[in-house]
C-alpha cells in the first residue's frame, strides 16, 4: 500500500473536493493545491481521490485513486485506512473524525452562528465534526481572525490552537474573459449591478432585490450569478422572472464571470455572514468597484477598498447603490483602491503560509 505514494511523501491531500461542484470551499482546495505544487522545492503534491474520480488536472499534482465507495463514507472510513501512516491534509472544510495527526482547514463557523440557514442533517454533522477535529487534529487552519475567534468559541478550544491563512484572489488572472455572456443576457449597452455567490440565505439576496427595486430605474439591470444547493441550504428563493431588468443567470464559467466583473458598474455583496469573502476580492482585481455588508469577516477582508452598507437594511443598501451609481469620482477611487488591495491576496502567498503552519505543527507531533 505504501508503494502507491512517492517514497519521500510525508503528506497526502484529501481530494474528495474534486468530486463536488466548484463553489467557494472547493475552489480554495483546488487553488491551494495548485499553488503548493508550484512552490520551489515542493515537488509534486499527492492528491488521493475516490476510485470513480478522474485524474485531477490541476497544477503539479500526482493523483492516486484509493479504496472504494465515495462521499462521506469514503472520506470518513476508507481514506484514513488506505492512507496508512501518511499524514492527511484536508483543505475543503471536512475530514475523518477517526484519524488523529491530520491537518484540517475550517472555512467558517456558519453552522454554529447561522444554523437556520442549513439543513438539520448538514449542521448537526458539521457541528459534531468540527468539535471533534478542533481537538484531535494536529493542525487547525482557518481564513480570517473573525473565523478563528468564532470557531474557538463554539468548539471550546483556545484561539491560539487555530492558525490563520488568508486566501488568494488571483485565480482569474490567467483566464480570458468570455464576453458572450453579455450578448446572451442583453448587457452590451446597459449598466448593470452584479451579485454573485451560492444561493445561501446568508448572501442576503432578498434584501438585494428590495434595494434594487427602490432604485426604480429600468435602465439599470441587476445580474445575479449563482446556483441552488437544496441539500445544504433550506428553502431558497427563485429570482427568475421577478422583473425584466432582474436577470438570474445561474451557474456560469469563470470565463463568463470574469467578463461580468469587468463590465459591471459595481459589485453588490451585502452578505450577513462570511468567514472570509473571495468574490469581493475577485471583483476588485477585475476593476469592479465593490459594495459589501459591514458584517462578519468582510471588513477584515476588504479593508478600506470597499463601500460598506448595513446588510440588514435594504434602505441603506439602496442608498449606497445610489451613491455609487451617481458618482463617477467615487467609482474611480474604489476601482483604484480595489486593485491595490486585491493585489495583496495571492494563492502563492497563501500556500507558503500554509506550508509554514503545517511545518510548525509537524515539529509538535
Amino acid at each position: 500500500m505504501k508503494n502507491m505514494y512517492p517514497a519521500a511523501q510525508t503528506f497526502i491531500y484529501n481530494g474528495r473536493f474534486a468530486t463536488q461542484k466548484t463553489t467557494g470551499v472547493q475552489r480554495v482546495a483546488r487553488e491551494l493545491i495548485v499553488a503548493l505544487g508550484h512552490l520551489p522545492g515542493n515537488g509534486k503534491v499527492t492528491v488521493v481521490v475516490p476510485p470513480q474520480q478522474d485524474t485531477l488536472s490541476v497544477g503539479n499534482t500526482n493523483t492516486v485513486k484509493i479504496g472504494f465507495g465515495k462521499g462521506v463514507f469514503w472520506e470518513q472510513l476508507v481514506l484514513p485506512v488506505f492512507a496508512g501512516r501518511h499524514r492527511i491534509v484536508n483543505l475543503s472544510n471536512s475530514a475523518s473524525i477517526f484519524r488523529f495527526n491530520q491537518v484540517i482547514y475550517m472555512h467558517d463557523a456558519a453552522v454554529f452562528d447561522t444554523p437556520a440557514h442549513f439543513s438539520w442533517r448538514f449542521r448537526t454533522w458539521y457541528r459534531l465534526m468540527f468539535w471533534i477535529l478542533a481537538r484531535t487534529a494536529s493542525c487547525v487552519v482557518t481564513n480570517s481572525n473573525f473565523s478563528r475567534q468564532r470557531l474557538a468559541h463554539h468548539c471550546g478550544v483556545p484561539a491560539a490552537r487555530i492558525s490563520v491563512v488568508p486566501l488568494g484572489a488571483d485565480h482569474l488572472d490567467a483566464i480570458a474573459p468570455d464576453t458572450s455572456v453579455l450578448h446572451e443576457h442583453d448587457l452590451t449597452s446597459r449598466r448593470f449591478v452584479l451579485a454573485v455567490s451560492s444561493m445561501n440565505p446568508t448572501k442576503n439576496f432578498g434584501r438585494i432585490l428590495e434595494a434594487f427595486r427602490q432604485l426604480a430605474d429600468p435602465s439599470i439591470d441587476l445580474v445575479i450569478v449563482g446556483m441552488k444547493n437544496a441539500s445544504v441550504f433550506g428553502n431558497v428563493q427563485d429570482f427568475q422572472g421577478v422583473a425584466p431588468n432582474i436577470k438570474a443567470v445561474g451557474y456560469i464559467s469563470d470565463e463568463k464571470l470574469k467578463a461580468l466583473y469587468q463590465h459591471a458598474h459595481c459589485f453588490l455583496y451585502p452578505s450577513i455572514y462570511e468567514g472570509f469573502g473571495i468574490p469581493p476580492l475577485e471583483a476588485m482585481r477585475s476593476g469592479c468597484p465593490v459594495i459589501v455588508g459591514r458584517s462578519a469577516a468582510l471588513p477584515e477582508t476588504c479593508g478600506d477598498a470597499a463601500l460598506y452598507c448595513d446588510p440588514y437594511s435594504s434602505d441603506d443598501i439602496a442608498d449606497q447603490l445610489r451613491t455609487l451609481l451617481r458618482s463617477p469620482e467615487l467609482r474611480a477611487i474604489l476601482i483604484a483602491r480595489g486593485r491595490a488591495h486585491a493585489a495583496e491576496y495571492r494563492w502563492g502567498a497563501s500556500a507558503r503560509m500554509l506550508t509554514q503552519v503545517i511545518d510548525r505543527s509537524r515539529h509538535k507531533v
